[in-house]
């Protein structure tokens, strides 16, 4: 049994290519907008501060632009400490958060 050299007018070799290119195509989109469960605590943190939505009303968009961990000594535990560009319906701001054993921390907030 022979396999035809045409589906619909495409060659198989065109046909693979095509199935490659799709298939890379969805594997490099496909994790563009995953965010780590964590992060979505911290989103939904900022989104509910009053002194946030005073400035920019109400949240459009969250961005983390930097993300560290702390570690002062040795014998202590750490802390998160989070950056975020906050884009709202009145303008722009940069967050930074601290979080800990404690709970997370509003530390700081500025007009980029």
């Amino acid at each position: 049994m022979l396999i035809p050299s045409t589906f619909f007018g495409v060659t198989a070799k065109q046909l693979m290519v095509l199935v490659t290119v799709g298939c890379v195509a969805a594997y490099l989109l496909r994790n563009q907008d995953d965010t780590p469960p964590e992060n979505l605590a911290l989103e939904a943190f900022i989104r509910s501060q009053e002194q946030v939505s005073e400035q920019v009303g109400t949240v459009l968009g969250l961005t983390l632009l930097r993300q560290v961990q702390a570690y002062p000594a040795y014998n202590t535990s750490g802390y998160t400490r989070s950056m975020y560009a906050v884009e709202g319906e009145r303008g722009h701001l940069t967050v930074t958060l601290k979080q800990d054993e404690q709970g997370i921390e509003l530390t700081q907030i500025r007009n980029p």
